[in-house]
């Protein structure tokens, strides 16, 4: 059959369903009305309306029958299309994972170097610390009272900075993205965790519980038998 052929016959068949349509509408549309005229006053009008009863039932029938081929190819070419979206966003998917992973790596490796200039700026402030108490030791023993008391004094001025010492976080910035701080679980020894944590009731090991658990104590639980990493976590607007 050539393609003239079949569209010839599609089209046909398609003028043969919107006609059978057409009628069916207007044969239900009657049925609507017979029923609004029936009057029963007799057992033979019960009757007749019992007949027509089985009337609706038949014809209700027919509809059904005539709209399920039709259902069940709308819902065949609906879950056909849908597949064929999955698989052509699924690309899409991936590389948006690899992407967010990738940026969210920089952002954990930038925090990472803020710790770490966050600790040596501390140690710097207690070695300070240290220097000037040695110092306040070396006055007194000059029996320079007065500037060792001062030193002293002074040292425990910056010992008590030490402790609050801090490097501002410079978090990377762009248009169209947001970040948050989350947590991912990177292994769990099912033999260590415990029945119940801070009340959250864990075995058998419910890792939606476990994050739960991490995520309300902002990374600061410990979990025997697990182990976690903070994470960014990388969202993206159109």
């Amino acid at each position: 059959m050539n393609t003239e052929t079949t569209v010839a016959v599609m089209e046909s068949q398609d003028l043969e369903l919107v006609e059978r349509e057409e009628a069916l509408c207007q044969e239900v549309t009657d049925i609507e009305f017979q029923a609004g005229a029936i009057t029963i006053d007799t057992e033979d009008d019960y009757k007749e309306a019992a007949q027509f009863g089985r009337l609706l039932k038949q014809r209700t029938a027919e509809v059904k029958d005539f709209w399920k081929p039709l259902k069940e190819a709308a819902h065949k070419a609906h879950a056909e299309i849908c597949a064929r979206e999955k698989a052509m966003l699924q690309p899409l998917s991936n590389a948006e994972k690899i992407l967010k992973q990738t940026m969210g790596a920089y952002i954990s490796e930038q925090e990472r170097i803020r710790r770490e200039a966050e600790e040596a700026a501390r140690r710097a402030a207690q070695a300070e610390v240290e220097r000037r108490l040695q110092e306040a030791i070396a006055l007194e023993a000059q029996g320079k009272t007065s500037d060792a008391d001062a030193a002293v004094e002074e040292a425990e001025i910056m010992d008590e900075m030490s402790n609050v010492v801090s490097v501002a976080a410079e978090k990377p910035k762009a248009e169209g993205v947001t970040t948050k701080k989350d947590w991912e679980i990177e292994s769990i020894d099912s033999s260590k965790v415990p029945v119940l944590v801070a009340g959250v009731e864990l075995r058998p090991v419910d890792t939606s519980a476990v994050m739960r658990l991490i995520r309300s104590t902002k990374g600061q639980v410990h979990i025997p038998g697990v182990v976690y990493k903070e994470v960014a976590k990388v969202a993206f607007r159109k």
